[in-house]
């Protein structure tokens, strides 16, 4: 009995604690959903950038995902003054730099253009600049050179810089190029007092493009064969016309003298065999002469070697002549002894060598020489000789092919560089 009451006595003062307190102590609510069942997570979208900031993003005006995140980096690490401060230079620099644009025409020319040793105006800077120059001493090919700020300057435009690709194949071009003469010195005798043999040597040379020209028209003007038909053909015309008579009369005659063949007879056993071991003979004896021959081609084989090498040689000896003769050519100058180069392609068309005669220089004075030549023919051949301008071909009939003709391609035209 005693057991029972205390244990009514502890549960009633448990039943006062708990009636004593409030209900928010004695329950707790749980708001930590179940992972486990779908439907009732739902993740919260973070603020983008452009939410926080409250800016109206547009199809123009939209902030990309790394503009985001690099305006994330400078919310963090900048205040806010810092970043408005940031922001005002930025739009400000962007203005000048619209303003200080060089426009084509507009800027004024303060120093000389062809001076390369001319002081630079202004604020300047030692910057290093490649030479172009082989490295000496393990040094590195470059120089310094003094040039104005204002060309290293971002915000104004700049001439465009050519790659060192294109600097390369300039540079290579430059060397392989051949030396050019642009404007070739008179010889001696061509003066209005020249040398008496000079005067000779130098009429002499016009003599010999006039005589060629001579001979190019003379040669474009004869018709082939002399006008007339040679004896050669006049015979070859007649024997053609006696042998059609002689055809005609031997097909008549096969005609009538035509004879039928035998019937081949049939051959015997004997004589089959016989053809047999004839054909078996023949193939031995062809067998017997292609080893024949392969054995005196390998005792020719020495000879043979001896003979190749020789050949090898003078061909070796034939490539250096040639290479020495393209060396040479290479290291003859450009726009030398044009008027014979042009009489030796194309006599016909070729000016003549401007030189006074004899009679014409009787004065001795300048005032009574007669004008030799053309200045704009002697220009434009030298132009040609250098490569520098195309030759017009004349006379030439361009190929047809059905009813379309093909038009003129490189070299029909005259166009000066």
């Amino acid at each position: 009995a005693a057991a029972e009451l205390v244990e009514q006595t502890i549960a009633t003062q448990e039943d006062k604690k708990y009636e004593a307190k409030d209900d928010s102590e004695l329950f707790v609510l749980d708001t930590i959903p179940d992972v486990g069942v779908t439907g009732l997570v739902s993740k919260k979208r973070k603020a983008s950038v452009a939410e926080k900031l409250n800016i109206k993003q547009g199809k123009k005006n939209r902030i990309s995902e790394n503009d985001a995140r690099q305006i994330k980096k400078i919310m963090e690490k900048r205040s806010k003054e810092a970043i408005v401060a940031f922001a005002t230079a930025s739009h400000e620099r962007a203005i000048q730099r619209k303003r200080t644009k060089r426009v084509a025409g507009s800027a004024k020319a303060t120093f000389d253009l062809w001076d390369d040793n001319a002081l630079v105006s202004g604020e300047t800077k030692m910057v290093p600049v490649t030479s172009g120059v082989s490295s000496r001493g393990g040094t590195a090919p470059i120089e310094f050179q003094v040039v104005s700020k204002s060309s290293l300057r971002q915000d104004i435009q700049q001439p465009a810089k050519l790659s060192k690709k294109t600097m390369m194949a300039r540079d290579k071009a430059k060397a392989r190029a051949r030396k050019a003469i642009r404007v070739e010195p008179a010889q001696p005798g061509q003066s209005y007092r020249p040398d008496v043999e000079q005067h000779q040597d130098i009429i002499g040379e016009a003599l010999s493009i006039e005589l060629r020209r001579k001979e190019a028209i003379d040669y474009k003007n004869t018709p082939l064969g002399g006008g007339k038909l040679s004896d050669e053909t006049l015979a070859l015309i007649v024997d053609e016309s006696d042998e059609e008579s002689s055809d005609e009369e031997e097909d008549v005659e096969d005609e009538s003298t035509k004879k039928t063949l035998k019937r081949k007879e049939k051959l015997t056993r004997a004589q089959r065999n016989k053809q047999k071991r004839v054909k078996a003979e023949k193939q031995a004896l062809e067998e017997r002469r292609r080893k024949k021959k392969l054995m005196h081609e390998i005792h020719e084989s020495k000879k043979l070697q001896r003979e190749l090498r020789q050949e090898e040689a003078e061909k070796a000896e034939r490539r250096e002549e040639i290479r020495a003769l393209v060396e040479e050519k290479k290291a003859q100058p450009l726009g030398i002894n044009v008027f014979e180069q042009r009489a030796t392609l194309d006599p016909i068309n070729a000016p003549s060598l401007p030189v006074a005669l004899t009679d014409e220089l009787k004065g001795g004075s300048l005032r009574t020489v007669k004008p030799k030549g053309s200045l704009l023919t002697d220009r434009v051949e030298s132009m040609i000789s250098r490569n520098m301008a195309n030759r017009k071909v004349m006379n030439i009939k361009g190929p047809i092919q059905g009813k379309r003709r093909m038009k003129g391609g490189k070299g029909r035209e005259f166009i000066l560089a």
